[in-house]
């Protein structure tokens, strides 16, 4: 079990003899995060990919359609964030620096937001929605700002 765990996932078990026992036990619920949203994206990308060739070669839609085009740019931006949001798990079992990277959580929302913005029927959507959904990405754009400057000016002493 362990040889399998040293040879899939090389992040969990490095310098394990070394971590706390916290430590250790953030890196396990991080690889049970990143067994679980890799079998999220597996089916997502499942999912598109029949989507897709339906969609190609089965319907007889035209696929330039932008309906049919948002459809398809929702699912692959759906399958993009989850692995972005996988990556940033994997990320954190390689460095010391905790569990939570704020800086990439607030990228992953900024994403999902565009992902919204991608995907919206401007015909049909309130206006106060889209003024909600506005201010959300420029309030995580600022958040997003300020959390890099603090990040590159590094800790307080």
């Amino acid at each position: 079990m362990r040889s399998m765990l040293k040879r899939w996932f090389p992040e969990v078990t490095a310098q394990w003899s070394s971590l706390s026992g916290y430590q250790r036990f953030e890196r396990l619920v991080s690889l049970i995060l990143t067994v679980a949203i890799s079998g999220v994206v597996l089916v997502a990308l499942y999912y598109l990919i029949g989507h897709v060739v339906q969609l190609l070669f089965v319907n007889t839609r035209d696929p330039f359609d932008y309906r049919v085009f948002q459809a398809v740019f929702d699912m692959i931006l759906t399958v993009l964030i989850a692995m972005e949001f996988n990556n940033s798990i994997v990320r954190t079992m390689k460095h010391d620096g905790g569990f939570i990277q704020v800086e990439i959580v607030v990228l992953i929302a900024v994403m999902a937001l565009v992902r919204k913005f991608m995907v919206m029927d401007l015909e049909t959507i309130d206006p106060w929605k889209i003024l909600a959904l506005s201010a959300g990405v420029l309030s995580l754009g600022l958040c997003y700002w300020l959390v890099r400057q603090g990040n590159r000016r590094g800790p307080e002493r």
